[in-house]
């Protein structure tokens, strides 16, 4: 884990990773157990290389990172892709509140979008 890859809720911790596959996973707090890797990368031909991850709510996450360069929105539950901000750089920070998703990084700026 680099950067701000983890996030609390309830008795759930999520993870976001510099690896090249299952770099987003979800663990239960009490036992320490894996819950799920999320599938980030959305062809076989990137890596996923994650920086940031937040929770959303009980069935979406947020995280950004190098790989794809690029923050998404997943939905946890179907491990579908909700929305996207791309970049030509990578991402090193991702946040949500209120509908309101950012994501910022090497780029020199901040996306902010209403995704949900």
């Amino acid at each position: 884990i680099c950067g701000d890859g983890l996030d609390l809720q309830g008795d759930k911790l999520l993870s976001a990773s510099f690896s090249t596959d299952n770099a987003l996973q979800q663990w239960d707090l009490g036992s320490g157990d894996l819950i799920q890797s999320i599938r980030y990368r959305e062809n076989d031909n990137e890596a996923e290389y994650l920086y940031s991850c937040r929770y959303v709510d009980s069935s979406r996450v947020v995280a950004g990172g190098s790989g794809s360069r690029d923050a998404k929105i997943i939905n946890i539950i179907y491990e579908e892709v909700e929305g996207a901000i791309y970049d030509s750089k990578p991402i090193h920070s991702v946040g949500y509140r209120d509908g309101l998703v950012a994501a910022g990084g090497v780029g020199c700026y901040v996306h902010v979008g209403d995704f949900i």
